[in-house]
């Protein structure tokens, strides 16, 4: 039934609902049996039958409860139950880039977006987690990924974009936007310098021309990073510039997640490239050729990289940097999720990457398990209160009480 799956996270554990039977049969089988006592004047009272004196009775029937709803408690958190509300989007939301100070948007707020001030406008931080101003600003957030996430809340999808007005890459291709947003720019200078040199990471089997090119590169740069992958591993954009893969084909799907993130992919033929993919020619040669893919991009060398002509030259190194560092790893690294309004603002009026109202989730699932919690916390406080106020001596005490009145 598809409403249970709508209510219930993990309705298989809603079998477990049975175990109510457990407490009610506790009760049944513990029932204390009534002491005799002999009068002598006993024979003049009507006896009663049998059926009506072994009649089950439960004691303690505010016991029984507690402890029916704690199993029903333990059932529901297994179940997981979950509630939808319906989420609008919301008027006078700033969403604030962290590299700008709160008291730079404060004052951008007042200068240049009067109109919300007569309005209770809310300011927070562009992050995943989109906390108040009033909290620290984030650190290595990755604004192109954030933006792309938050295109689909529906409570944001009319929000002010305020970022700062500086360099960008040049691909924005991956990146989606809520075509309602308005973007803002602050003029400031960005403070992040651009590494000099790019870290390199090799996967799969080193070519012959390896070896000797590493050793040319640390005699005349003795702080480049170079480190080997193994292939189970996922490369990080924040790890790795430059990638050199030498494996076989396809391309693995995290490579593929690496150049989209801001990644150089370096490659030769045994790689083939995909049907959609427009390659472009890299120093008026056709055997050397670059794609852009979302913010990264894809080197490929026409010819085998393994082959004795590519490896007997003598300025192999040189052309290898030159070739490598052409493609603009610096300034994707600089500004790796960093972005402006107006270079924003610019490409998306011809990408058509704009997230449709129809593809935004306008409700929000929220679960119940912390306050399942504390109530299954205190069913449980009350049920040991009441089991040890009504311990078997106070029962005993209570039944010769009964006994002696009669």
């Amino acid at each position: 039934m598809l409403w249970i799956t709508n209510v219930f996270q993990s309705p298989q554990w809603l079998w477990l609902f049975t175990a109510l039977i457990i407490p009610i049969a506790i009760h049944l089988l513990r029932r204390s049996n009534p002491q005799q006592i002999s009068f002598a004047a006993l024979q003049w009272v009507q006896r009663y039958s049998q059926s009506r004196a072994h009649r089950p009775i439960v004691d303690n029937k505010w016991l029984l409860l507690l402890r029916l709803l704690i199993v029903a408690l333990l059932a529901s958190l297994l179940a997981q139950p979950l509630i939808k509300r319906e989420i609008y989007p919301q008027e006078g939301v700033i969403l604030l880039d962290p590299r700008i100070e709160s008291s730079e948007a404060n004052t951008f707020i007042h200068s240049s977006l009067p109109q919300l001030l007569g309005e209770d406008y809310k300011v927070l931080w562009l992050s995943p987690e989109t906390p108040s101003i009033t909290a620290p600003p984030p650190q290595n957030v990755d604004l192109w990924k954030t933006l792309t996430q938050l295109s689909r809340r529906a409570d944001l999808r009319r929000a002010h974009i305020l970022l700062i007005n500086n360099g960008v890459p040049t691909s924005h291709q991956a990146l989606r936007v809520s075509p309602h947003w308005q973007w803002h720019s602050l003029d400031k200078p960005s403070t992040a310098l651009s590494p000099v040199l790019p870290s390199i990471a090799l996967m799969g089997k080193a070519p012959d021309w390896w070896a000797p090119v590493l050793e040319d590169w640390h005699s005349s740069m003795p702080g480049l990073s170079v480190h080997i992958l193994e292939q189970e591993e996922a490369p990080s954009v924040g790890q790795t510039d430059w990638l050199i893969y030498t494996d076989t084909a396809p391309l693995p799907q995290a490579l593929l997640e690496f150049v989209t993130s801001g990644g150089l992919l370096i490659t030769d033929n045994s790689i083939p490239p995909f049907d959609n993919l427009n390659f472009d020619t890299v120093d008026n040669s056709q055997s050397i050729q670059a794609a852009s893919i979302g913010r990264g991009s894809w080197l490929r060398y026409q010819d085998d990289w393994h082959s004795e002509a590519f490896y007997r030259r003598a300025d192999l190194p040189e052309r290898l940097w030159q070739q490598w560092s052409g493609q603009d790893w610096a300034l994707q690294h600089q500004n790796r999720g960093h972005w402006s309004a107006n270079a924003i603002g610019a490409d998306i009026a011809g990408a058509d990457l704009p997230v449709a109202d129809t593809e935004v989730e306008n409700r929000r699932i929220k679960q119940l398990q912390p306050w399942l919690i504390i109530a299954l916390l205190l069913l449980l406080a009350f049920e040991r209160l009441i089991a040890l106020s009504r311990s078997p001596a106070n029962m005993a005490t209570r039944r010769n009480r009964v006994a002696s009145h009669g």
